[in-house]
């Protein structure tokens, strides 16, 4: 297995001097391989929450080694991909289901995390002293509870994403908000983290929260299947392209320079993208850790670019949709004059667009065969 991750600086924290509050990190080992993003949320009250995601990422390294060092081999063995929304006993038919030996491995797991990371905050607040320009810039009440130790958890709050691919198993777990997303062995994209509701716009659950340990969704599989691919991506990086399949389509390409063992490319795709589209985009701090199965990359390489020819397909779709939905406007006797010109103008700009998305099309076709001669439409429609 081999890892690459980013994280840069968002674009607005840029503007008002405000660090960096996101974190990435990936551990390549003989038994596993990790990867971690967390971010650190971005509010006055959480004025140390760069430091706590750094944390959180350091401690969940350490607690995920020693998880797997002592967890009996068995636990995970012969167990198909499963996805849990949370540890809270699930209730089937009104009668309450006994917890899984696998869900008590993550309780003990997600508990460690918890207790240390709120460990070394901790210490991190008794030998770091409020600091002058912490002084001037917080409100009284944050200082004054910072002072008191209370709800010290606030202040260095931020959410965790983490996949880890073992020896016998595969597991992924994530409290907040930003999105997992891997490429299995036939190129597909998966999702394999359940998706929490509560996160929506600036609300996220937290390692902070009081419920922190319920709160954690996760997913694992022992049946010998692994993902090709993982990658974990921060709010920012979502927000940015909207819509998943934007976002797969940015993975795609990662997953390509990596299938021809690019990974300085790839590693430069990620520094030199994640900045421009934070300018462009969501503005936020941006991190993403990936992990991949160099043997098995370069094997779905073809199929990963079909999906992408696929995405394009689709917005083609309804490009000819709204074209279509147009020209009948046009036939209609009574249209009227501006009904009529915003119907032109609406078959123009979708005519022009469905172009360029043939033009990337036909560029992702050579990419499979540079001697195909095949352009799209030839066995399309």
């Amino acid at each position: 297995m081999k890892g690459i991750h980013y994280t840069c600086q968002g674009e607005s924290h840029k503007d008002t001097n405000k660090v960096c509050q996101d974190y990435s990190s990936i551990y390549i080992g003989n038994e596993c391989s990790i990867a971690i993003v967390c971010d650190g949320h971005g509010g006055e009250r959480y004025f140390r929450s760069d430091i706590g995601a750094k944390m959180a990422a350091d401690v969940t390294t350490e607690c995920v080694k020693e998880f797997l060092a002592e967890c009996s081999k068995d636990v995970f063995s012969g167990i198909p991909f499963t996805q849990k929304e949370s540890l809270e006993t699930e209730i089937n038919g009104g009668l309450m289901q006994k917890a899984s030996r696998q869900d008590n491995a993550f309780r003990q797991l997600f508990s460690s995390i918890i207790y240390r990371w709120r460990e070394c905050i901790l210490e991190h607040a008794r030998t770091h002293p409020l600091s002058d320009p912490e002084k001037e810039s917080l409100k009284q009440e944050y200082l004054d509870a910072f002072n008191r130790q209370e709800s010290l958890e606030k202040t260095y709050g931020c959410t965790l994403m983490c996949y880890v691919c073992s020896n016998h198993f595969w597991m992924a777990f994530h409290i907040g908000d930003g999105k997992c997303i891997g490429f299995d062995k036939d190129g597909n994209y998966i999702e394999p983290i359940p998706w929490d509701d509560r996160c929506f716009l600036n609300k996220t659950t937290s390692l902070c929260d009081d419920n922190a340990l319920n709160e954690f969704r996760y997913c694992y599989c022992g049946d010998g299947t692994y993902p090709v691919a993982i990658f974990l991506g921060s709010d920012g990086i979502d927000d940015s392209f909207g819509e998943t399949t934007n976002l797969v389509n940015f993975y795609a390409q990662i997953v390509k320079k990596l299938s021809n063992s690019f990974v300085e490319e790839a590693q430069a795709e990620l520094e030199e993208t994640l900045p421009q589209l934070s300018k462009i985009g969501s503005q936020d701090d941006m991190s993403v850790a990936c992990v991949y199965d160099e043997k098995s990359i370069q094997s779905i390489s073809v199929a990963v670019t079909r999906l992408q020819q696929k995405f394009i397909e689709e917005k083609i779709k309804k490009l000819d949709e709204i074209i279509d939905s147009n020209k009948r406007k046009l036939e209609q006797e009574d249209i009227g004059q501006i009904e009529l010109e915003y119907a032109e103008k609406k078959i123009e700009e979708s005519n022009q667009s469905k172009q360029k998305l043939i033009g990337k099309w036909n560029i992702l076709e050579r990419d499979i065969d540079p001697s195909s001669v095949k352009s799209f439409g030839d066995e399309i429609r």
